[in-house]
């Protein structure tokens, strides 16, 4: 109980609830917890039958996490629908297609094999806001304080698992670029041993393209060897086998990263810039507006403007990205980290997806990846983590307060500075953009040292 009440406000991090299983809060008795007091939020919301549809990544301990969630689910009366090893992306599909209550998806999306997660998503598909996520966590919090019993149903839920469900969704994928022929265009995918390894080469080659794809065997013990985590090794896979564009999803399937055809790697932020423009030519990008994050680069705003793009930006996380788009009625947005939202196809990010829309301009326009990226130039950029011993405002550090208006003012409008903490780690970050690579860097370990002389460890 003690730990609870000191991490009660970070049981849910920026992407759900992460750690290591069999330590908290991804203990069976704390899983257990979880999935009772989100079976109460939402018969505390709906009246009618409800059910639950969970997915799985090929992490070793998703079996077990998926038991301790699927039994106290259905000991409430819910009913609950596995699709197996899904994507994130496609998990957020089913629940909306399925007309489903809640999801939730068993994954710790690109962190290594040994952690796993759970990420929680309401009847929209869409990931559980702040508010949803405190919700819940108030359910945990007064159920393990105050020891109140949960009221089971005599009747248990069903249990039953989605047919064809990666068959199933490949075909909805394949369904936003209806018309793509991809005859002659040779893709090099890098499946990261993940959710998306059994069906992302079929999907390609189904649409006429020749694909040549490494770590495409599920794995619950290599997942994320690769991928986007580490595209340096589809880009050794682009330039022997000569592909015209490389493919790097993580083991979630929800991030995307890209290489062109002579071995330069494509982040989110070259992706929206080429698809807002893409979108503005055929009228199809909503108040010509793309949603970014405080981590986009200086260099993607300059070539929204140039293009006539306004861009709006929200704090880390998909999930935010995603709530600006919603309110402000928009169809694109995304992350530096290959995060990247379609709203008028999906309200999760999906690599492969990602991956789809990109081609679709190729082939559109005629134009190779590498003289779409001219489009944007990208500032030098420099982030230095600092470990702390607390999060003290920075803004309660006269030091770090003087030298940080000291260096704006020198940057003008030419690079900006960003301090912001971790949302999981004892870690300040300090990130400068800017062109002149000596002046950033320099900027960057001077507001470094002042912060760790002040907090620092």
């Amino acid at each position: 109980m003690e730990t609870l009440i000191k991490n009660r406000h970070r049981l849910f991090g920026t992407d759900g609830i992460r750690g290591t299983p069999g330590v908290y809060p991804l203990t069976d008795d704390m899983l257990a917890t979880i999935a009772n007091a989100l079976t109460w939020y939402i018969l505390s919301t709906r009246r009618h039958k409800s059910r639950v549809v969970i997915g799985k990544d090929t992490r070793l301990s998703g079996a077990n996490i998926e038991k301790i969630l699927t039994d106290n689910i259905r000991s409430h009366g819910i009913d609950v629908l596995l699709t197996g090893i899904i994507t994130t992306p496609g998990l957020s599909f089913f629940v909306k297609n399925l007309k489903a209550d809640a999801g939730i998806m068993i994954s710790a999306s690109h962190n290594k094999a040994t952690d796993n997660g759970i990420k929680f998503f309401n009847s929209k598909g869409h990931k559980f806001s702040e508010q949803e996520e405190e919700n819940v966590e108030d359910i945990i919090f007064d159920n393990l304080v105050n020891k109140n019993k949960w009221f089971l149903k005599k009747n248990k839920g069903k249990v039953s698992k989605v047919k064809d469900a990666q068959l199933r969704y490949s075909k909805f994928l394949k369904s936003t670029v209806k018309g793509l022929n991809l005859k002659g265009i040779t893709i090099a995918l890098d499946c990261a041993w993940g959710a998306a390894a059994p069906f992302a080469k079929k999907l390609f080659t189904d649409l006429g393209a020749k694909a040549v794809s490494i770590h495409d065997k599920p794995s619950s013990q290599k997942v994320n060897e690769g991928g986007a985590i580490n595209p340096a090794i589809l880009k050794e896979l682009v330039l022997d086998s000569k592909a015209d564009i490389g493919i790097a999803v993580d083991g979630d399937g929800d991030r995307g990263i890209l290489v062109d055809e002579k071995g330069h790697t494509i982040d989110g932020d070259y992706t929206i810039a080429i698809i807002a423009r893409y979108l503005r030519t055929k009228n199809k990008l909503a108040k010509n507006t793309v949603v970014g994050t405080v981590m986009s680069n200086y260099g993607l705003k300059e070539s929204l403007e140039q293009a006539g793009v306004k861009i709006i930006c929200t704090n880390v996380g998909d999930k935010y990205v995603l709530e600006a788009l919603v309110a402000n009625n928009l169809n694109l947005g995304g992350e530096q980290s290959g995060h990247t939202i379609f709203l008028d196809y999906l309200a999760t990010p999906d690599g492969l997806l990602t991956a789809l829309q990109i081609l679709q301009a190729i082939k559109q326009t005629n134009r190779p990846l590498s003289e779409l990226c001219r489009c944007m130039t990208k500032f030098p950029q420099i982030l230095v983590n600092i470990k702390v011993k607390e999060k003290k405002p920075f803004e309660q550090m006269p030091l770090v307060k003087t030298r940080l208006k000291e260096f704006t003012d020198r940057l003008r409008d030419e690079g900006r500075i960003l301090l912001r903490y971790s949302g999981t780690e004892n870690l300040a970050r300090v990130m400068v953009e800017g062109k002149e690579k000596e002046l950033i860097e320099n900027i960057a370990h001077s507001l470094a040292s002042e912060i760790k002389q002040e907090i620092g460890e």
